[in-house]
C-alpha cells in the first residue's frame, strides 16, 4: 500500500507542474490529473518492493502514459503484463488529433512496448521485477502541437519554460529518490541521464531510448531488447536474460 508522504508529495507535485505556463502553440496533458486512478494504481504495484533500482524515461508518449497514466504505458502491456485496470477521466483541453481513449485505444506506445517487452522476457511476472526496481517518469507533462497532434519533448521547449519546468520536476526526483532510498538508477534516453546527474541517486546508468523515431534503437532493441538486458545483466541490474 502507498504510503501517505508519498500520495502528498505527489499530489503537490501535479498541481505545481499544472499551475506552470507554456507559450508554444498546442496542448499540454497532465496525466497525474485525469489519470490520477490509474496512476496510483500503478505506483500501488511500482513501489511494492525494494525499489533500489529506479528506471527513468522523460516524459509522457501520446499512446502510452498520456493514455494511461503508466511510464512506458503500452496499453497492451498495462492490462496484459501489469494487469491493471481503472478510470481514465478526460483532461479539460483536448488536442483534435489526440484524444483519450484510456485503456480502450487499440493503438501501442512503440517505446512502451520496446521498453516492458525486455522487462516481461526475464521477468514473465511483473511483482518479479518489481520486487527490487521501480520505473518512473522525469516529466509528468505531454506536449502535442500541429494538426497532427506532433509530440514535443521537454527539451525543445523555450528555455525559461524549460528550465521552470525542471526545476519543479528536479525537486520531486530527489524526493523520489531519497524516499525510495534508490542505489541505482538507470536513465531510458540522454535527457534522463542528464537530470539524473543532477541529484544524488548513487550510481546512474544509460540506456538507449527505445524511440521507433532513432534508427540505432531498431537494432539495439530488436529481440526483446536482448542487448539492453545484457548490458544491464553486465552491470548487475537484472538478474539474467
Amino acid at each position: 500500500m502507498l504510503d501517505s508522504l508519498f500520495i502528498s508529495r505527489t499530489d503537490a507535485f501535479r498541481r505545481e507542474v499544472s499551475k506552470l505556463e507554456f507559450t508554444f502553440d498546442g496542448v499540454v496533458y497532465n496525466p497525474l490529473d485525469y489519470a490520477w486512478d490509474m496512476f496510483l494504481r500503478y505506483e500501488d504495484l511500482a513501489l511494492s518492493g525494494d525499489n533500489g533500482v529506479m528506471f527513468m524515461g522523460m516524459n509522457p508518449g501520446p499512446d502510452g502514459m498520456m493514455q494511461t497514466g503508466v511510464p512506458f504505458g503500452a496499453r497492451s502491456i498495462v492490462k496484459d503484463y501489469l494487469g491493471l485496470s481503472g478510470t481514465v477521466s478526460q483532461p479539460e483541453h483536448l488536442h483534435p488529433a489526440r484524444p483519450v481513449t484510456g485503456l480502450e485505444g487499440r493503438k501501442d506506445e512503440p517505446s512502451g512496448m520496446a521498453f516492458w517487452s525486455m522487462i516481461r522476457s526475464i521477468y514473465p511476472d511483473c511483482h518479479d521485477f518489481f520486487s527490487f526496481a521501480t520505473v518512473q517518469n522525469f516529466c509528468p507533462l505531454a506536449f502535442v502541437t500541429g494538426d497532427r497532434g506532433r509530440n514535443v519533448t521537454p527539451d525543445k521547449l523555450p528555455r525559461q519554460e524549460r528550465r521552470a519546468l525542471e526545476e519543479v520536476c528536479l525537486d520531486y526526483l530527489e524526493f523520489l529518490v531519497a524516499h525510495l532510498h534508490v542505489r541505482t538508477a538507470v536513465a531510458v534516453g540522454n535527457y534522463a541521464y542528464d537530470q539524473l546527474t543532477k541529484v544524488g541517486c548513487g550510481r546512474v546508468l544509460k540506456i538507449l531510448h527505445p524511440s521507433p523515431i532513432n534508427p540505432a534503437a531498431h537494432r539495439v532493441w530488436a529481440d526483446d531488447g536482448r542487448q539492453v538486458a545484457e548490458y544491464l545483466v553486465s552491470e548487475g541490474v537484472l538478474d539474467h536474460c
